[in-house]
Formats: C-alpha cells, structure tokens, sequence
C-alpha cells in the first residue's frame, strides 16, 4: 500500500476510534469528573510502559525486520519466534514485578491503596496482550494494513462497550478495567485477523532462538525503553505534579487537552507508523527515501495544520462534545498545545529515520534530551504560569526538536531535487 491508501484507510481507523473516544470520554467525564480522568491518564501511561516492558521494546524492531524480509520465510521465522520467546520471558517478569509491589504502585498512580486490585488483574492479562502485540507488529511488517485497521477498528467498538458498561457499574475502578478488558478483547480479535496469514504458523513462532535476530532487535529495548517507557513515566511524574502543585482538577484538565491531540493526531501518527516505518526500512536508494519524506510532508502536513485550525476554531463545542462544563477551563489551554502538535508532526516525519535506520546511539541522546527538556520547562511553566505553562513547555519542545531533526538529516533535505 501507498501512503494516500494507508493515510485512507487510517483516515477509516481514526473517525471510527474518535467517534468511540468522544463516547467514552463523555462517559467518563460525565461519571467521574476532572479528577476521574486524571487517574484513567495515569493507569493509560502505566499500561504502555507495561506493555512495552513486556515485550523488551522489541516492537520497532520486529517491524522493521519482518518488512525487510516478508519474501524470505526461513529469516522472519527466526524473527517471529525470537520475539515470541522474548515476550513470554519479559511479560512473565513484570507480571510477577506487579503482583508483589502492587500495592506500592496504586498509592503512587492514584493516592489510594484501594485501586491495587486493579493492578493484580493487570498483571495476570499482561501475557495475552503483548503475544497479542506480536501479532500486530506481524501484520504491519507484512504491510497487511487492512487486516490491521479492520482489526484495531473492531477492537475500539468492543473496547467502547465495555467501557461504558464498566464505567456505569464502577465508576473510577470500572473505567480503570475497562483498559485492562479491551487489551484482552484486542488479543481475541488480532488472532482471528492473522490465523489467515501465510506467516500464522506455529513453526514460525516456535522454532529456534536466533541469536543475531536477538542481538538485532536488542538496539531497539533500549531506543523503546527512552522513548516510550521514560516518556510515559514523565507524563506520571508531571501529571502528579500538578495534582500535588495545582489539583487533581487540574491534573484532569491537562489529561483532556493531551487527549484531544491524541485522538485529532491518530489518523496522522498510526499513517507513519504503519507506512512509513516499513517503508523506509526496505528503502536503500537516498533518492527513493528523499522523495518519501518530502512525499510526506507534502501530504501530512497540510492536514495537520488544516486539523489545528479547525479544532481551535471550535474548542468551545468540541469542549462541549467531550466533556462536561466542568472542563471549561481547557479552552486556554488549545493555542500553545496546537502548535506543539503541528512541530511535532513536522519533526516525526524526520525522526522516524532514526528508527528505521536503527541510528540507535543518535536516537537515544535526541530523546533523552527533550524528554527532559519537555519535563524541566514544564515544571519551570507550572511554577511561573499555572497550568498553562504546560502547553508552552510542549510548544517550545517540538519547534527545538523539530529544527534539530533539520539539522540532523540536512544532507537529505539540501541535497534534493525534483
């Protein structure tokens, strides 16, 4: 597939998954309020450090491998069945991590030991959910993107139902499970979706250990582990800190803007994962790659910034839509947080090199660098703004990480021509 045709049926992905996250985040919002939604914030950042835990941050990678060698079976078996054996070790030990300090955990994530039962469901479905990761990173190293979004797609419904089922009988501890449930519900359907396959074979996923697949996919825990664990953990550090600093209202109303990028952004984001990633990974020509990336920002980021434009023009009623009058004060936060979305496109698009090129040594000083900016300028915004000095530490952010991948990757830009 094409990057119009994966932006198309991610497009398909997005409208259905936001129509879903509007209902559930009225829901949510409507049944526990600001703070409520704080602590679903803080659970969602614990389960994708979890998740990527559970599976040594090797998913980058095992997409990366599976697309350079989808036409060759005896080299993705070795890559399909060194993943597997990594995810059953490494989900096994932060399950039992959990299960012994869960009641540490749920006094830190939300104040309150009486949540820790939901941290001892958790550890006991982690196993499932990341063999069902496998699976995914499969169809999207594959390039069997319809097989993936029609999956994801149903996975949202489902995941929707439960939620507000959940949500109604448990208020906070029900919305909490519910992430835990549609993880489950998510394995269920990736397995329908794949057990077609040519790859879908029990040899695939169970024969040898390969070492050097193992010593490939290794580079990626650690570019994995800075990116996505650390990340994840700032998001918990900042979003405690405004519930000690500010409220746990507070804490809720920066959850709420942080998911309205999410929810806008997905159709551009799940694009350059399932397409560009692949994609630039197979590419050995610098002039093929060259016109991929400028292909990109040709046709990514005028949708971002019609995107931007549109949802600060209509903060108001998509406030309206999504949460309840109780969130009002988020309409302050929309500038600054939309032009830090815009930059961060803009930069992704470049930075998605690093991982496709397994520039790992680069990649994992980038990250630390503005991970830690993003967190210092946004306690320095707190403690001299309130809670919009949030947005501008974000803002700020990704125009400096945006001008740093120019400057990392000038040679490819300057050097292009038509």
């Amino acid at each position: 597939m094409n990057l119009k045709s994966t932006t198309f049926w991610s497009a398909i992905y997005t409208i259905i998954r936001m129509l879903s996250g509007i209902v559930s985040i009225k829901v949510i919002a409507y049944m526990i309020g600001p703070a409520g939604v704080a602590y679903v914030g803080q659970f969602q950042n614990f389960l994708t450090i979890t998740n990527s835990s559970s599976n040594m941050g090797i998913g980058q990678g095992t997409i990366k491998y599976l697309a350079e060698h989808k036409e060759e079976e005896n080299a993705y078996a070795k890559i399909l069945s060194t993943s597997f054996i990594i995810t059953i070790i490494s989900s096994s030990i932060i399950s039992i991590l959990i299960l012994i300090f869960h009641k540490e955990l749920s006094v830190y994530l939300f104040h309150k030991e009486e949540l820790s039962f939901v941290l001892i469901v958790l550890a006991f479905s982690i196993t499932i959910y990341s063999t069902g990761q496998i699976l995914m990173h499969a169809l999207n190293g594959f390039q069997e993107i319809k097989k993936l979004i029609t999956a994801r797609i149903l996975t949202s419904l489902l995941g929707l139902v439960s939620t507000i089922i959940l949500v109604i009988l448990g208020g906070v501890e029900g919305a909490l499970l519910a992430l835990i449930i549609s993880q489950i519900i998510g394995f269920g359907i990736l397995i329908y979706y794949s057990k077609s396959s040519a790859w879908f074979s029990k040899a695939n996923f169970l024969s040898n250990w390969d070492s050097d697949s193992f010593k490939k996919l290794s580079h990626f825990s650690m570019m994995t582990f800075v990116s996505v664990i650390l990340l994840n953990i700032r998001q918990i550090y900042l979003r405690d800190y405004i519930i000690v600093q500010l409220s746990p209202e507070a804490a809720g109303y920066w959850q709420a803007i942080w998911k309205i990028s999410e929810l806008y952004l997905t159709v551009i984001t799940f694009s350059l994962s399932v397409y560009y990633l692949p994609k630039l990974s197979a590419i050995k020509e610098k002039k093929e790659l060259q016109q991929e990336i400028f292909k990109g920002y040709k046709f990514l980021i005028p949708i971002v910034l019609v995107l931007s434009i549109s949802i600060f023009i209509t903060r108001d009623l998509i406030i309206f839509i999504l949460f309840t009058p109780d969130f009002h004060a988020v309409r302050d936060l929309f500038f600054y947080q939309l032009i830090g979305d815009v930059f961060k496109i803009a930069s992704w698009i470049l930075s998605f090199l690093m991982v496709a090129k397994a520039m790992t040594k680069t990649f994992i000083i980038t990250e630390i660098i503005f991970i830690s900016l993003f967190a210092f300028l946004s306690l320095v915004g707190v403690e001299n703004y309130g809670l919009i000095g949030m947005t501008y530490a974000f803002a700020i952010t990704y125009i400096v990480y945006f001008f740093t991948m120019l400057f990392l990757f000038k040679d490819i830009l300057l050097s292009y021509r038509h």
